[in-house]
């Protein structure tokens, strides 16, 4: 790890409250060191189970009646993440992608998969260390932004020239009404939200019609800087819980609208990151990324404003309706470029 960029790690993850959560029914189990490491004994062949007498756990992440991530801390760190449904589905897909050449020794990579423990709805991979792409975006100068853009981009482009592995398909029909449900939650705030929801999914519907066909590829889902982790000579993508098979487009702009969330809530302006959203672009295309993709990016970071401002609602936090406001205007400036 670069000097200029160590400071970046040194973030620390804070003690976590007890977590209980009835909905993730094994979640007690995972979460006892003692339990924990008798259950990880039945799946002991690994080389990754050589020492399980000091199991040490840090909960990273939880939400609620879904999931929960945590730390597992042995001779080699892992990383777990217990499912309130059963989940086998995301250890497949991740051992197929490591298999078509996202493995831990590549440049372009995923966290290794190491197992999924049913009775647990357990997934445990690899904990990669390095750099959280959303710190270098956040804390970094332009230099060091462009070239985190960059790498983020070029893994992009490689993952979606992949044969995608079997997957949840999402068309645009699909997406428009899930779209829909969201527009309506905006609108149950009056006044300009109201409005101009409304105005802006009414706008996407009539975009939709006239998109046209483009291959479907395999999809990350959730493609953010919040889901790369840059280490030293590997880009690493985690989260895989929504992989889908989908329009190219839709991470390219998930990924650009996310640059634009993080600049108005962390610093100040909608506009600070443009320069790193379109040297993402640009990177993305010259690297062998969909060349229709450029076409229908408005349409899809205009859904993308949308749901950024549906989840401002659903927060509430300091300032959230101008910053939901500031998302539906952002929307249908892009729609107008688009005309």
């Amino acid at each position: 790890m670069s000097a200029s960029l160590r400071r970046f790690a040194d973030q620390g993850v804070a003690n976590s409250p007890p977590v209980d959560d009835p909905d993730i029914p094994t979640l007690g189990t995972v979460l006892n060191p003692k339990e924990l490491g008798k259950q990880l004994k039945l799946v002991s062949s690994s080389e990754w189970w050589r020492a399980l007498r000091e199991v040490r756990i840090q909960v990273l992440e939880w939400r609620s009646a879904k999931r929960c991530t945590f730390e597992i801390a042995l001779r080699t760190d892992l990383i777990g993440k217990v499912y309130a449904k059963d989940r086998p589905n995301v250890y497949q897909v991740m051992e197929t992608l490591t298999r078509a050449g996202f493995g831990p020794e590549a440049d372009f990579s995923i966290p290794q998969p190491i197992a999924y423990v049913s009775s647990l709805r357990l997934l445990l991979q690899e904990k990669v260390e390095g750099i959280p792409a959303k710190l270098i975006f956040r804390r970094g100068d332009e230099r060091q932004r462009a070239a985190a853009a960059e790498r983020c981009a070029q893994w992009l482009a490689r993952f979606h020239a992949l044969a995608p592995p079997p997957g949840q398909v999402l068309d645009v029909e699909g997406i428009l009404r899930r779209t829909e449900r969201k527009s309506r939650l905006v609108s149950e705030e009056g006044g300009d939200l109201a409005a101009k929801s409304a105005q802006l999914f009414g706008r996407l519907k009539a975009a939709a019609s006239s998109l046209g066909r483009i291959p479907m590829c395999p999809g990350h889902g959730d493609y953010t800087p919040y889901q790369v982790i840059l280490a030293e000579g590997r880009t690493v993508v985690y989260d895989w819980d929504l992989y889908v098979v989908a329009d190219p487009t839709r991470d390219v702009a998930k990924f650009m609208v996310s640059l634009a969330r993080q600049a108005l809530h962390r610093l100040g302006s909608i506009r600070v990151l443009d320069g790193a959203a379109e040297g993402f672009l640009k990177t993305y295309l010259a690297s062998g990324g969909h060349s229709q993709v450029a076409a229908r990016l408005p349409f899809y970071k205009a859904i993308f404003c949308l749901s950024g401002a549906n989840r401002d609602v659903l927060t509430k936090a300091p300032d959230w309706r101008d910053r939901a406001e500031a998302m539906l205007d952002e929307g249908l400036r892009t729609l107008d470029r688009r005309e």
